[in-house]
This record gives structure tokens, sequence and C-alpha cells, in this order.
């Protein structure tokens, strides 16, 4: 573990993500209210794409704000972020290495989707939940980059 000898700028990170921690409960109320009012099955499809983001948001908080916790502290406080070993690993590098083809191959296709939607209905969900995955693509793209930089 690793220790500091100054841990107020830790102790300042620390309480803003417990602030972001309690803003995320707070959204997660106000996101289950906005399905349980709402009769508009679409509305409450959305609603529950947003609640699943916020949850895995939140749950990162927290793991995060215990990772600052053990840095400060001199306890372990489970569940936390791991952290990446800098290292060659030839293997794990061919294996992103490919996921990011793959991605990047998706990402094209979801693209050339989109683009195939323009005759839908206006009310359509499908051209939005298109967008999503290449937003979701373009996130998977960012952490196999940053998975690759970390063993090459």
């Amino acid at each position: 573990m690793t220790t500091h000898t100054d841990d107020a700028p830790l102790a300042r990170v620390l309480e803003l993500l417990q602030s972001q921690g309690a803003r995320d409960v707070s959204l997660l109320e106000s996101y289950g209210a906005l399905i349980e009012g709402s009769d508009d099955a679409g509305v409450q499809y959305l609603g529950r794409m947003v609640i699943d983001d916020e949850q895995r948001h939140h749950r990162v908080i927290v793991e995060m704000a215990n990772r600052v916790e053990t840095w400060i502290g001199a306890d372990v406080v489970e569940p936390n972020t791991p952290g990446l070993a800098p290292r060659v690993d030839r293997e794990l590098l061919e294996e992103t290495s490919q996921l990011l083809e793959l991605e990047r191959e998706d990402l094209a296709e979801l693209h050339h989707l989109k683009h195939s939607l323009h005759d839908v209905p206006p009310t359509s969900l499908l051209p939005f939940l298109v967008t999503l995955m290449i937003h979701d693509a373009q996130k998977h793209i960012e952490i196999l980059q940053f998975i690759r930089d970390y063993t090459g």
C-alpha cells in the first residue's frame, strides 16, 4: 500500500467522490420516479437504460472513493479500483489489437446501420439506440487503447 506524506489533496478528491456518490443516489431515485410515473413504454425503456448506467457509475465512484481512502488510511477499503502494472505482454497486446480491429469494424457497421434507418417512423427509438451503441463502441475503443498502452 502506498502512503502519502500530504493527504490533503487526496482528502479533497475523496470528498468530491463521496459528494458525487450522494448525487448518484439522488439521480437513481429521480430516474426511478420518472419510470414509475410514466405510462410511455419508450420513456420507461430509455429510463431503465439510464438507471443501468447510473448504477454502474455509482459502483465505480464508490470503488474509486475506497481506493483513495485506502491510500490515505492504514487499512484497505474494499471493494476498490485496481491498478495496472505497466508491462510488456505480447499475448494480451495481440488480443487487444484484435479486439480493437473488431470494435472499429463494429463502429463502421453501426454508422452504416444508422444511415440505413432514415425511413423508420419518426417515433422509432432505433436511430437513437444505434447512436448510443456508437458511443459505446467508441468507449470500448478507448478502453482497449488504454489497455494497449500499458501492455505494449
